[in-house]
């Protein structure tokens, strides 16, 4: 019945909110968002990089709990190796991203309000595919620790255990665009009222990729 259901999806709900927070996970969406800052591209990269994660884990449970085929784990080791590779990769896309960025001073009035600013002209308009195929690559790294838990609480059952997946891709969702929400909120902020500590912060957060892309290379050897 559906309401023996409910135990088993609520910890699924759950388990995403807090799995949509792993580090790797918000320093890659933090990289992607913070190449081309902006408030709608934040939100579709957010949700973008969900849907990529989600559509590999409920490849991975089909697979797993409907045809006995697990990925094998040679595979999620390079997944999880080229995790680190990408998060490099953004972060160098990023400061060479800030270099071809050509700053206009423009100025805008807010009824009596006038105010000044540096912004970034950009006539690029074409999302891509990038975050779908980040999102991919991080859920073949983590689906391994993701389907742990589910032949403990599904019984065996392949429509409890999609179920389980189906929410638990909802809250990883969920999750991630609020904190893309707030990201693209700060971002807002600095950009408007401190130009020159919203450069740095670009700054910081491609060097943070790049670093923590290195240490998750070696963590992951």
């Amino acid at each position: 019945m559906l309401i023996d259901l409910i135990p088993l999806l609520t910890v699924g709900f759950g388990l995403g909110l807090l799995h949509a927070l792993d580090a790797d996970h918000i320093m890659a969406v933090t990289a992607l968002s913070n190449e081309r800052p902006s408030f709608r591209r934040t939100m579709i990269q957010s949700s973008n990089w969900a849907l990529g994660h989600g559509f590999v884990l409920l490849m991975c449970g089909l697979l797993l709990f409907g045809f006995g085929l697990a990925l094998p784990e040679f595979l999620q080791k390079t997944a999880e190796i080229s995790v680190g590779v990408l998060l490099i990769a953004l972060g160098g896309l990023c400061f060479y991203q800030m270099r071809r960025d050509r700053l206009v001073l423009e100025r805008h009035s807010h009824g009596d309000v006038e105010h000044v600013h540096w912004t970034k002209a950009s006539n690029d308009r074409h999302q891509g595919h990038k975050p779908v195929f980040v999102g991919i690559l991080h859920g073949l790294a983590g689906s391994a620790p993701a389907l742990a838990l589910i032949p403990a609480v599904a019984g065996g059952e392949v429509v409890q255990a999609m179920g389980y997946l189906v929410l638990f891709s909802v809250g990883v969702m969920l999750a991630m665009m609020v904190f893309g929400f707030g990201f693209a909120h700060v971002q807002r902020f600095l950009n408007t009222k401190y130009q020159s500590v919203f450069q740095y912060s670009r700054q910081l957060v491609a060097f943070v990729s790049m670093t923590f892309g290195g240490y998750w290379i070696f963590q992951a050897i």
